[in-house]
């Protein structure tokens, strides 16, 4: 079994990676797992991308790509030694690597035009296919840097949150946002007391218990934080809105009606909430967030209580 970080879809007709490849799933624009390609120009390895169509919230593993059978030629399978001449600039990254480090994730805040249109149907193009140039390792010196991951949403970053904060590893990764690199633990931010002036003036991933109402009448959801920041003497529980029509004009909206709803209609009405926006205050009564993109929005179930307490057999090795 091969492992890739991208693969050729038939059905979008080039080549993506496995996050892009859920988005575009949730959105309708593909639906088969296994209609995928290695993307090697080299290999017509069948591929398929597992947990594409599951819940991130119940997963064990985020979405990714499986494949087998490559051919000898295939240069596009991680872990696998690229062909080189001698003298070439990857004749180093052929050898043995004595130390592998994590280069930052990114996070795209806006998402390219276009990128949920539906592809014509019609012979694919082979042209779209290409020696893996871009995946080779990055090396300097005898240190092998792995490429970092590209997300559009805001509940990819959470998966790796949750994932490091078991580790007990959120310093030691990090996400690119515009240019700057930040660590998972400066970029989430728990919403608890805290005072607006002390917050960061940009954005961070703001999270915590919150309950979400709908309004009927408004065609509107307000969301509540169950903790408080404080504004001046007053301490507020911060809250922001999300409009029906904001849902309905978002691609991925599958993955957001489904548990506003079920958790506005429940009893407890709760949920965890992670959002990238900043607070502000609105008067001296409210504080608010914006949400500016749905993107910008991750809600879990209350069960990730759960999921939190439980370490990881690194965290515990590393205690």
């Amino acid at each position: 079994m091969a492992s890739l970080e991208e693969a050729y879809s038939y059905e979008y007709d080039d080549i993506i990676d496995a996050e892009l490849a859920y988005d575009l799933y949730w959105a309708g624009v593909i639906s088969g797992k296994s209609s995928f390609e290695c993307p090697s120009e080299f290999c017509v390895a069948k591929v398929t991308c597992v947990n594409m169509d599951a819940e991130k919230q119940d997963m064990q593993q985020s979405p990714h790509f499986r494949s087998y059978n490559h051919s000898s030629e295939c240069d596009a399978s991680i872990g696998k030694k690229p062909k080189v001449s001698a003298g070439s600039k990857y004749e180093l990254s052929a050898s043995k690597v004595a130390k592998s480090d994590q280069e930052s994730d990114t996070f795209n805040l806006h998402r390219p035009l276009n990128q949920f249109t539906k592809k014509k149907k019609g012979e694919r193009d082979k042209g779209k296919k290409r020696a893996i140039h871009s995946r080779r390792p990055n090396v300097q010196g005898e240190h092998e840097l792995q490429s970092g991951s590209n997300y559009y949403a805001v509940r990819s970053l959470v998966t790796k949150f949750i994932r490091y904060k078991k580790d007990e590893m959120l310093s030691e990764h990090y996400v690119n946002i515009s240019g700057k690199d930040i660590s998972y633990r400066e970029l989430f931010k728990g919403v608890f007391n805290q005072p607006l002036e002390a917050l960061p003036k940009e954005e961070r991933i703001y999270w915590g218990v919150a309950y979400i109402n709908h309004i009927p009448d408004k065609n509107t959801y307000r969301i509540v934080f169950k903790n408080e920041m404080q504004q001046g003497s007053n301490y507020i529980r911060p809250s922001f809105f999300i409009s029906e029509e904001q849902i309905e004009a978002y691609p991925v909206n599958n993955l957001v009606t489904k548990r506003l709803a079920k958790i506005s209609e429940s009893k407890d009405k709760r949920a965890f909430i992670f959002l990238y926006s900043k607070p502000h205050g609105q008067g001296p009564n409210f504080i608010n967030f914006d949400l500016d993109s749905l993107d910008y929005l991750e809600i879990r179930y209350l069960d990730l209580f759960d999921e939190l307490k439980k370490p990881t057999k690194l965290a515990i090795q590393q205690r």
